[in-house]
């Protein structure tokens, strides 16, 4: 550059010298400009390459693993937790239901038991009740039949005073009876005799009538069982015969 300005001055000097020119001055309009001084930008700091730590970034994947591990063995453990409360919620029903059927087996079983037991009571009162229903029946057979007896050997006494005080009509013939009712009290005495089935002839009716009034009082009925009399005499049925005067 400085070479470059010395040679055009140099020839600038020479032209002037060889050549005069009239040269018309121009103004020029000259401002002044000020020129700030600009720091020099500095330079980006260059980045240091990263150094990798092994032993860092084995740790940081060990806590890593051992961070998912924890997490797996939570899952894991709660997984496990639910599965045996479950286990525990079906054991407990199963249970449940277990007890409820035995339970209600059992209630079965002694319901069933409880039954036979009643029926088998049931069994022994009847046979109990017709035990002594026939034994009552058997008794008072007996008892009837000794009455029954006792009342015919009271008839035959009564029928020997009819017959005592029987006049034989003339119109009287073998074979006729008559069926004659007596009401008594229990001191035997005859309160009414009436004929209720006729021999077909008014004079024999007549004197088995008459025979009966003319007795008048049994004193064989005095002091008579009332059962007996109740049952016998109260009103005394009689077929007059006079070959068979019987009930």
């Amino acid at each position: 550059m400085h070479l470059g300005l010395l040679a055009a001055v140099t020839w600038g000097w020479s032209a002037s010298q060889s050549t005069q020119r009239v040269y018309t001055p121009k103004f020029v309009e000259a401002k002044l400009v000020s020129l700030k001084t600009q720091a020099p930008k500095k330079a980006a700091p260059k980045k240091k390459p990263k150094k990798i730590d092994l032993a860092a970034k084995r740790k940081a994947e060990e806590r890593r693993k051992k961070l998912a591990a924890k997490k797996r063995k939570a899952a894991d453990m709660k997984k496990a937790a639910a599965r045996k409360a479950a286990d525990d919620k079906a054991k407990a029903l199963a249970l449940k239901k277990a007890q409820a059927k035995k339970a209600a087996l059992e209630l079965a079983k002694q319901q069933e038991l409880e039954q036979a037991r009643k029926d088998q009571e049931l069994a022994r009162q009847q046979l109990e009740d017709e035990f002594f229903t026939e034994l009552d029946e058997e008794g008072e057979y007996l008892v009837e039949e000794e009455n029954e007896r006792l009342a015919q050997s009271y008839v035959s006494k009564i029928s020997s005073r009819i017959e005592q005080n029987w006049n034989r009509p003339p119109s009287a013939r073998k074979g006729m009876k008559t069926e004659l009712l007596l009401a008594l009290v229990p001191t035997g005495k005859v309160v009414n005799v009436s004929i209720v089935k006729s021999s077909g002839n008014s004079a024999f009716d007549r004197s088995a009538e008459l025979a009966v009034q003319k007795a008048e009082r049994f004193p064989e009925l005095q002091g008579m069982d009332p059962v007996v009399f109740e049952r016998y005499f109260r009103q005394l049925r009689l077929v007059f015969n006079p070959q068979d005067l019987r009930l």
